[in-house]
């Protein structure tokens, strides 16, 4: 899938796992793995953004759906496995 857009929803046994956004615009704001997918397959854009912004490498994920109002597709992975850490900590805080 080459969609213009992805994001990945990583959950655990307590919940969805969000960063708060440290700078404008949207400062404070919960946040998911999101990005451009920058002409790559959309697979392995997310694999790169998730270990860019979680630093953990994703094994296996699951596709959700395509939002086609925003061309964006969206994945969830458990990551009861995994301690996901702030990588980017001038852009978003735990």
């Amino acid at each position: 899938m080459y969609s213009k857009f992805i994001e990945v929803v990583t959950y655990d046994k307590d919940g969805i796992w969000m960063s708060t956004r440290l700078k404008s615009p949207m400062k404070e704001s919960l946040q998911v793995v999101f990005s451009k997918s920058d002409g790559k397959e959309s697979q392995t854009a997310t694999r790169r953004e998730t270990k860019e912004e979680t630093g953990f490498e994703l094994s296996q994920m699951q596709y959700l759906v395509t939002d086609q109002d925003y061309d964006c597709d969206i994945y969830i992975c458990n990551i009861e496995r995994f301690k996901p850490r702030q990588m980017e900590p001038d852009k978003a805080g735990p």
